[in-house]
């Protein structure tokens, strides 16, 4: 909106709180953006929503562009019909959802055969694909040979929200089991994705020579996959040198980053990584595998560790970080410098804005 571009919001009131989730028919407002919630049916992982679909339908003629985020949902199907319907251009982020091993997980067969005989059809029609990292773009294009015009533009941060961090040893004082440690930082949801196997195996290796180290685990629980890191860390002996917080947000998260030796993110598959950049702007260095959508970012910069994905390779690089102060310290650096020339979110409007033109100008040719 800062931008002079006015945007409408059309979605349904999937994972809202029992607070918010309050069915509005007409448009709210919210932080300058109109938005339309609708009821949906079928669950969470289709919402689909009739009244939805007659909304798309009926307004897409408005606007000049459709810009649609996710693939398996209904209301990428309604948001694609409704351009077509009304020959305007439309925009696909996929947001992850076409990589290879993000097809065959979580009912991979179903998303298949709907991929096959819906989803590619839209995704195919598409006047373009937005994609956050090269590698998303490059492995996803390369996988299911698309041909579509596509474009990479990272996610955005505001950096202002980053100029006055809490003080260094805030989170250590909130939780005293950390006192006299120092430990490694992971933060993101609980899932089989994000290499969680990896890092107890990793990190069990580590607490061998290092009696000093503890790891603090923030996320929260994906359907009860905490129970199984659990049962790993218990096979290992390390549950007496574990913290799980649960989720963290605002100021706690920050602190929780200020106070770390680094960050890890051993993910088996990440489209992009907002954890990763949020570490790097509290200047804390990080370790992430080869499949984190930004890796080759951070390679290229040398502003991080990059890990294969096997527990040894884990092992290696946190242990360098903990042993070379210089390293350590230089790779804050860089990843600072990386994040805050590459991810502010004024620059990424601009690109976002250029790229809208682009794709709207050749539709119009």
């Amino acid at each position: 909106m800062k931008k002079g571009i006015k945007i409408d919001v059309i979605t349904t009131n999937s994972g809202l709180e029992k607070s918010q989730n309050l069915i509005r028919s007409s448009w709210t407002e919210i932080e300058g953006v109109r938005i339309r919630y609708f009821p949906y049916f079928l669950g969470e992982s289709y919402t689909f929503s009739p009244r939805l679909f007659g909304a798309t339908l009926f307004e897409s003629k408005i606007y000049d562009l459709i810009h649609i985020t996710a693939i398996w949902n209904f209301p990428v199907l309604a948001g694609s019909l409704g351009a077509a319907i009304h020959k305007k251009p439309y925009i696909i982020s996929p947001r992850g959802s076409l990589y290879e091993e993000a097809m065959n997980v979580k009912s991979a067969y179903l998303k298949k055969l709907y991929f096959g005989l819906v989803a590619r059809h839209y995704v195919n029609k598409a006047d373009a694909l937005h994609f956050t990292t090269v590698d998303e773009k490059e492995r996803v294009t390369s996988f299911l040979k698309l041909e579509n015009r596509s474009f990479v533009i990272p996610n955005g941060f505001d950096l202002a929200g980053f100029n006055k961090l809490p003080e260094k040893g805030s989170f250590k004082k909130k939780h005293p089991i950390l006192s006299d440690k120092k430990y490694i930082l992971f933060l993101g949801r609980l899932t089989k994705q994000k290499g969680l196997d990896l890092l107890v195996e990793a990190f069990g290796q580590l607490t061998k020579d290092r009696k000093d180290l503890f790891l603090v685990i923030a996320g929260g629980d994906d359907e009860g996959y905490k129970s199984l890191v659990m049962q790993w860390l218990s096979n290992h002996g390390l549950l007496d040198k574990v913290l799980f917080t649960g989720i963290l947000t605002g100021g706690e998260k920050l602190s929780a980053f200020v106070d770390a030796e680094m960050f890890v993110l051993p993910s088996y598959f990440e489209n992009f990584g907002m954890a990763v950049v949020e570490a790097m702007l509290c200047g804390v260095p990080v370790v992430i595998s080869n499949r984190v959508g930004i890796c080759t970012e951070i390679q290229k910069n040398r502003a991080g560790i990059i890990i294969d994905l096997t527990p040894r390779s884990l092992f290696t690089g946190m242990k360098s970080l903990l042993e070379n102060p210089d390293l350590s310290k230089n790779i804050s650096k860089q990843g600072k410098k990386l994040a805050e020339e590459n991810y502010d979110v004024n620059k990424i409007a601009d690109m976002m804005i250029k790229a809208y033109e682009g794709v709207i100008n050749c539709h119009k040719n």
